[in-house]
């Protein structure tokens, strides 16, 4: 098992000795991380590696295909096991928020796209709203762009914009955690580094795990990296010691690019 680091602080995101199966295949095998609080988490390895089916670990997104089960161990988010019976899933995806990695805007409104997951939990109060709205875009690095804009339909944007619309649909309601499912890919170099600055600023409100293919970006935007392998996890710590000195000889030759 690789070694952990120790923290100061209980977790945000605990992962203890965690199996993964669907149906019979397990696809994670004895996972166990610690995610810091208003900390980036970075998860990398090849394709197919379990990045994703790690990170919707974090929010029970697996709970849509019928085979998926943990077959041993837990998740924690803020020391509660997110599988306990009592744990309400509307609640959960409030506390932990996802970006995917092709942008998905509602087809409604740039305004009720981000007051959408206000109005589920209840909320409306139209000064409330209002002010979680312009809060939320200010957040995502919107508001001055779209401020004059929110009743246009949110599908008319570019591409960069959708996917920051998106990160502010996910923060509007105050999630503890972001989990983000490599959100640059399917944007242009500018629109990535608007991204990118955006993680930075948001890491000091909210604890993010992205998942991301691109090693460079890990290094760019990420405090602590996670590399996978076959369903394994390898080797954590900070980034910046990992991509200078990794522990694990798989690990240096992935970074390395002699990975086969």
């Amino acid at each position: 098992m690789p070694p952990q680091e120790s923290n100061a602080t209980p977790p945000v995101v605990e992962i203890r000795e965690m199996d993964f199966a669907y149906g019979d295949k397990i696809a994670l095998h004895q996972i166990q991380l610690a995610v810091e609080k208003h900390r980036v988490t970075a998860l990398i390895g090849p394709s197919g590696c379990g990045k994703s089916t790690l990170l919707r670990c974090i929010n029970r997104m697996n709970d849509r295909v019928p085979s998926a089960r943990i077959a041993r161990g837990a998740v924690l988010v803020k020391g509660k096991n997110i599988h306990d019976p009592d744990v309400d899933l509307t609640q959960l995806r409030k506390q932990v928020g996802m970006v995917f990695q092709k942008s998905n805007p509602f087809p409604k409104t740039i305004y009720e796209n981000v007051a959408y997951g206000l109005r589920v939990h209840g909320e409306k109060d139209g000064q409330i709203l209002d002010a979680a709205v312009e809060h939320a875009l200010r957040q995502a690095a919107l508001w001055d762009e779209l401020k004059d804009r929110l009743n246009d339909h949110a599908l008319g944007l570019s591409g960069g914009q959708q996917q920051r619309l998106c990160i502010a649909r996910a923060i509007a309601t105050h999630p503890d955690v972001l989990l983000m499912d490599e959100p640059c890919s399917a944007l242009d170099p500018i629109a990535t580094l608007k991204i990118e600055e955006l993680i930075h600023q948001l890491a000091h409100d909210y604890t993010v795990i992205i998942v991301t293919h691109n090693m460079q970006q890990a290094v760019r935007v990420s405090h602590y990296t996670a590399f996978l392998h076959l369903g394994k996890l390898i080797e954590f710590g900070e980034t910046e010691h990992m991509f200078n000195k990794p522990r694990e000889k798989l690990t240096e030759s992935y970074l390395r690019g002699t990975f086969s």
